[in-house]
């Protein structure tokens, strides 16, 4: 298993400003712990009815969570890939693979978000892409994935549940493919998966050369590969 870090040494930030921006990222991130509160799907998906048109605004207060999902995409996506994003939200990590990749199918359980996502792929003209309105457990591809993308889903599933996730994300890809996940850090907030806990339930679902990036304070990336 590989541990890297990319650090923030040489981004555009005052030396002084980073003990704050850390301070901010941190108390930000925390704030996710509403998920706890939320005892179902359909408790989810009434959440998302809500505060959907926020969202974009919530994540736009960080610069760092828009470079941490374009270094997923970077790292994750090739040209020729077909990609599934599960848990697309408002598709913004989706339009930016779809960018890259060949043909992108983003899922959600929420139909609000999904309609944002839509809109969002029309806006970016990013017409190899596929909203899907379903959950993970009940999505059925017509063909593998070259690649498993997502972003900040997993601590909206209870932790019981989510070897079953990251089962079905083993099961979505070609032998050979990669997943790739975003998010923050359990050592930071715990409703997310700290880094040993991901290797676990990476390897557990049958993924082999794990590698974990920790980036800008608080996020984290995770790559796996499903063996051929």
């Amino acid at each position: 298993m590989s541990h890297t870090m990319v650090s923030e040494e040489n981004a555009p930030l005052r030396k002084f400003l980073r003990p704050l921006i850390k301070l901010l990222r941190t108390a930000y991130i925390q704030g996710t712990t509403v998920v706890k509160l939320m005892p179902s799907e359909r408790a989810i998906q009434l959440y998302y009815k809500f505060r959907h048109k926020s969202y974009d605004l919530q994540w736009s207060m960080d610069p760092g969570y828009r470079k941490g999902l374009r270094k997923l995409v970077e790292l994750a996506i090739e040209e020729n890939d077909r990609v599934l994003d599960v848990g697309c939200g408002t598709g913004t990590v989706t339009v930016m693979a779809a960018a890259k990749a060949r043909e992108v199918v983003g899922i959600d359980l929420s139909p609000e978000m999904i309609e944002l996502a839509r809109e969002k792929a029309v806006k970016k003209g990013a017409a190899n892409t596929t909203l899907i309105r379903s959950s993970v457990e009940g999505y059925r591809p017509e063909q593998p994935f070259d690649k498993v993308i997502s972003s900040f889903m997993i601590p909206h599933v209870k932790p019981a549940f989510r070897p079953s996730i990251y089962s079905c994300m083993y099961a979505f890809l070609k032998p050979g493919g990669m997943v790739g996940l975003f998010g923050s850090r359990g050592e930071v907030c715990d409703v997310y998966e700290k880094r040993h806990i991901v290797e676990y339930n990476l390897g557990s679902a049958g993924f082999e050369d794990i590698e974990i990036f920790d980036i800008y304070d608080i996020y984290r990336i995770a790559l796996a590969r499903k063996p051929e």
